[in-house]
């Protein structure tokens, strides 16, 4: 049999557990067609040892054998972009192998349990960390969209030395994940990786999933029962995503890192400020007020400039595996958008009671209608309040201690008058200073005079304002650079 690895196959190397391994990681099923399990120990920036167990098929023996003798006394950057296309194609010369597809789910799997491994060694602390920060070293934070890989690909164009990572957030969560979860692994991650390794680069999965519960998925729905209107993106960026990244970037020795927002980062006086993206329609400087502001030193946005359309057309040519996938339109953990179907899980995992019905009142306190729980409704909404009246009804507020709803005719939504809390600066903000203020992602912004007093700024607008609600971010702007952003506490007309 004319084989380079066939001795691979009849006497694995490296076959076992290891004993003291900084790290170790499973993927596939014996129902799957393998099984393979990964052990690894660092000599310092290398993969010192590496062993494998594997069952299921040959392939899957052969492919973990394969990979545990190429990741051995490698840098860790050079077996994370190991892809999974040259176990396949390596072991497809063997003609002991009859089936392709065999081969491509033990490669697959081989390499998924490699990455298991790494990541579970980053989560154990035993990852080893770098000497210093290289100047052109760069983390790319990569969700297996477009966007992100668009902004891989440009960092590896300008000559940086890249490290592409994913957050694995809700894996551990099966009440709030999609559908995409399996024995292999979400979509999205794959999509990443396969990204980075066709480019050439290292890729690294880190679980999150615990801090994103508490910081993130907890707190959305305590404040949502408690009848605001929290936006989960913000939070996430502010108190989880970015501070998490950036202090992952100092362990792999990382100066920067990017993403794929379209947002621009601007200096004046001095100071890094943000500013709106090139293309206005897509502009998310909005989701990243609550950055701290000495985050943006280190923080890079290769869309900021760009056109979504030039950035699928790159995405097109560079034929990355992201390239014709729609954008998400949906909160994460909130898969197609229902809302009803979230908080439901998280009332039956113990996070608060049913309300159950209740009655629709206007604005004098008489009763119009009924509900089926105040929570299935938010400021501005017009659905769900039955017909009969002269004129459209809107949701103008909501009394979650009674499991109330007021409803009443558009005018009443108007608001003249915003108070902010949690104001977080990026630059000086003067009393009396008129200023644009966003109240809505993708709403036109108002012309606001601002005040400030002890822990809450006021803004009164120069023009009504519709639909505005408690937990929603308010953002100012001077021209197109952010200046400041918080939480709105209160509304008035």
């Amino acid at each position: 049999m004319d084989s380079i690895f066939l001795d691979h196959f009849q006497n694995p190397r490296n076959a076992g557990s290891l004993h003291g391994a900084h790290g170790s990681g499973q993927a596939g099923d014996e129902n799957c067609g393998a099984l393979i399990r990964m052990f690894l120990k660092f000599k310092g920036q290398a993969i010192g040892q590496a062993t494998f167990l594997a069952s299921g098929s040959s392939a899957a023996i052969a492919a973990g054998s394969l990979l545990t003798t190429l990741v051995m006394g490698r840098d860790w950057r050079r077996a994370a972009a190991i892809p999974a296309a040259l176990l396949v194609e390596t072991l497809g010369r063997d003609d002991h192998f009859s089936s392709l597809k065999g081969i491509n789910a033990s490669a697959a799997f081989a390499i998924e349990a490699l990455h298991r491994a790494l990541e579970d060694s980053l989560r154990r602390g035993k990852f080893p960390a770098a000497e210093g920060a290289g100047k052109k070293a760069v983390l790319v934070a990569m969700s297996g969209g477009v966007d992100s890989s668009v902004a891989c690909l440009l960092q590896k164009q300008a000559g940086r030395d890249v490290i592409g990572v994913t957050m694995r957030l809700l894996e551990r969560h099966s009440e709030v994940k999609g559908a995409e979860g399996g024995c292999c692994s979400t979509r999205a991650i794959l999509d990443a990786r396969e990204t980075c390794h066709r480019i050439g680069l290292p890729h690294l999965t880190v679980d999150y999933s615990g801090p994103f519960l508490d910081e993130v998925i907890n707190d959305f729905s305590h404040n949502y029962l408690a009848g605001r209107t929290p936006n989960p993106c913000v939070r996430c960026n502010g108190r989880l995503r970015f501070p998490a990244l950036l202090e992952l970037a100092s362990l792999l020795g990382a100066a920067t890192v990017a993403t794929g927002h379209y947002v621009r980062i601007v200096r004046e006086n001095g100071r890094h400020l943000l500013a709106r993206g090139a293309d206005q329609g897509k502009d998310q400087s909005y989701m990243l007020w609550a950055l701290m502001p000495r985050f943006l030193e280190r923080l890079s946005f290769p869309l900021g400039e760009m056109k979504k359309a030039g950035v699928r057309s790159l995405a097109r040519d560079a034929r990355l595996p992201a390239g014709g996938r729609p954008d998400s339109q949906d909160i994460c953990f909130i898969p197609e958008g229902d809302y009803r179907r979230f908080i439901l899980s998280r009332i039956e995992a113990g996070q608060g009671q049913e309300p159950g019905p209740g009655d629709i009142i206007n604005a004098s306190g008489r009763k119009i209608g009924a509900h089926s729980g105040y929570y299935n409704y938010t400021i501005g909404q017009r659905s769900g309040l039955g017909g009969g009246a002269k004129e459209p009804l809107y949701v103008i507020n909501t009394v979650p201690e009674k499991n109330l709803v007021v409803a009443g005719p558009r005018r009443q939504l108007a608001v003249r008058s915003v108070e902010i809390s949690g104001v977080n600066s990026f630059a000086r903000v003067k009393n009396g200073q008129m200023l644009l203020l966003q109240l809505r992602y993708n709403s036109p912004p108002v012309k606001a005079n601002v005040s400030q007093g002890a822990g809450i700024w006021k803004a009164d607008l120069e023009e009504p304002a519709y639909g505005v609600a408690p937990g929603q971010s308010a953002v100012f702007y001077e021209d197109d650079v952010l200046v400041a952003g918080g939480l709105i506490t209160a509304a008035t007309a």
